[in-house]
């Protein structure tokens, strides 16, 4: 889908409650596809949401990377340790990591972003 067509459907459809017969149509399914089909999209869409919440997506090597981290953070910025949504963290200390959902801070280190193969520094 080009990018100014998503766009305007993103305009359209984000951030509403949509009755139902929009949801089954063919507009609404193309936008559904391209924000996880279509790398342009995504990223557009990713940007617009880090963007309103304050957060620098722009430090981090690909916006799944961010979006990832962004969702590892409660309300005050903090890493959720309890949370089994979670699937990756980035500490202040500038390690990444994989928690191990068993009750505490147990990570697994990476070295490599797992979206886009990025040598992660501190």
């Amino acid at each position: 889908m080009e990018l100014e067509k998503f766009k305007e459907l993103h305009t359209r459809f984000f951030g509403r409650e949509l009755q139902e017969e929009v949801l089954q149509s063919e507009e609404y399914e193309a936008y559904e596809e391209a924000i996880h089909e279509d790398e342009a999209c995504y990223n557009w869409a990713t940007a617009e949401k880090l963007k309103r919440q304050g957060f620098d997506y722009k430090s981090y090597c690909c916006m799944m990377m961010a979006d990832k981290v962004f969702e590892s953070l409660d309300e005050e910025g903090e890493v959720k340790y309890d949370d089994p949504t979670v699937v990756i963290n980035k500490w202040d200390e500038g390690l990444y990591g994989i928690p191990v959902h068993d009750g505490g801070a147990t990570m697994v280190v990476i070295n490599y972003c797992p979206w886009c193969g990025t040598k992660l520094s501190k």
